[in-house]
């Protein structure tokens, strides 16, 4: 009956992993059930494993004789989201409650090599977020030799883990533990120091580089379809409107010719020959400043200077006239841009005009055919 029962709790865990639901909800019988062994009976197992990994100076020692804490804070486990749901020999398979009075040789080289193994331990109940770790840099890098780039334990931590969505300044600080200057840069950043003024609304690193199935920064096709990116946010009218920001960025960057070129590339499986300028081209990718401003540090004379050089990155003869052509991330009115207005205007109807002309033009030309033939027939 044990068997049965832990075929079945096993098999319900792989379906709802593999559906990508989060089993940190999930029954608690569940796990229990799949940890019914002689081993894992009940809740008394974790407590045999603190007699010992409750104390302090306890350490693993490696072949390279580096050694590793196995202090637990018993406290910090209990409290974790895995506390009320599992027991230490769910993920520490075939350990038993004397197996640190058995001398035995080093198994891994250093604590590293460690981490590394353990971590594979998390995909038994979180299959689908492991599959998309699978896709990222981070993966691929590691598949490379890189063994620092980061595992489920180096961001979840292995005990003490809470909720991975709060709070939200502590996901882009645990990015920072690898990539300090990058993080550094977005800390003095407006989306940076609205976060560390506890405003919700601006993204942290996961919002646009996503937690798991991380793609690779530097690629051509990331960059690309970047701007969907900050059109998660700066396209949505009411949480614009909270910070009287101009939710039209996103309408008019695809009006304009660098718009246009990369939506044709983002929809395609091509990738442009030369950089087309998205949102980071311009205003920055983690130290990202506002643009535009009428403060003292900010006058005009300053943002069009800033503009010019902005433009001058791809077109490297461009003068203040050329800058003077764009139009701000503001549609064309005819007070602001009174020829664009116009222009705009004269081809929204000139346009539908000609092909109903044309339309008209080849019916009465259908008919007048029609009539031939039919006076025609007649004579």
């Amino acid at each position: 009956m044990t068997a049965l029962a832990e075929f079945v709790s096993t098999l319900f865990v792989f379906v709802l992993a593999s559906q990508g639901v989060s089993l940190l909800s999930a029954p608690a019988f569940i796990f229990r059930a799949s940890a019914a062994t002689p081993e894992s009976s009940s809740a008394s197992a974790t407590e045999q494993c603190f007699k010992c990994h409750s104390q302090p100076g306890k350490k693993l020692r490696f072949q390279d004789g580096t050694t590793k804490s196995v202090y637990i804070d018993k406290a910090e486990w209990m409290g974790s989201i895995h506390g009320s749901i599992l027991v230490c020999v769910d993920c520490h398979k075939g350990m038993t409650p004397n197996h640190g009075l058995v001398q035995k040789k080093p198994r891994f080289k250093n604590a590293r090599e460690y981490t590394l193994e353990r971590s594979n331990t998390c995909q038994h109940c979180h299959y689908a977020y492991y599959t998309r770790f699978l896709d990222s840099i981070h993966y691929e890098l590691q598949s490379a030799g890189n063994r620092a780039a980061p595992v489920c334990v180096d961001c979840h931590g292995s005990h003490a883990m809470t909720d991975p969505q709060l709070p939200r300044v502590e996901i882009s600080r645990k990015c920072g533990r690898c990539h300090t200057g990058v993080y550094r840069k977005y800390q003095a950043s407006v989306h940076g120091q609205a976060l560390e003024s506890d405003n919700q609304d601006v993204p942290v690193c996961t919002d646009c580089h996503t937690a798991h199935a991380i793609a690779n920064p530097t690629s051509g096709r990331f960059h690309v379809t970047s701007y969907n990116l900050c059109a998660k946010c700066h396209s949505d009218q009411k949480r614009m409107k909270r910070y009287n920001l101009n939710p039209d960025v996103l309408s008019t960057y695809l009006d304009d010719f660098h718009g246009a070129s990369n939506r044709a590339y983002a929809a395609s499986t091509g990738a442009p020959q030369k950089a087309i300028a998205t949102c980071t081209d311009c205003h920055g990718i983690h130290d990202i400043k506002p643009f535009m401003g009428t403060t003292a540090s900010h006058s005009r004379a300053d943002v069009r200077e800033r503009l010019v050089g902005t433009c001058r990155k791809c077109h490297a003869e461009a003068t203040v006239s050329f800058a003077d052509a764009w139009l701000s991330h503001y549609p064309p009115t005819l007070k602001t841009a009174p020829l664009v207005w116009l222009v705009k205007w004269f081809f929204k109807i000139a346009n539908p005009t000609l092909i109903a002309l044309f339309v008209l033009n080849i019916l009465l030309n259908l008919w007048r055919a029609g009539a031939r033939r039919t006076r025609g027939s007649q004579i």
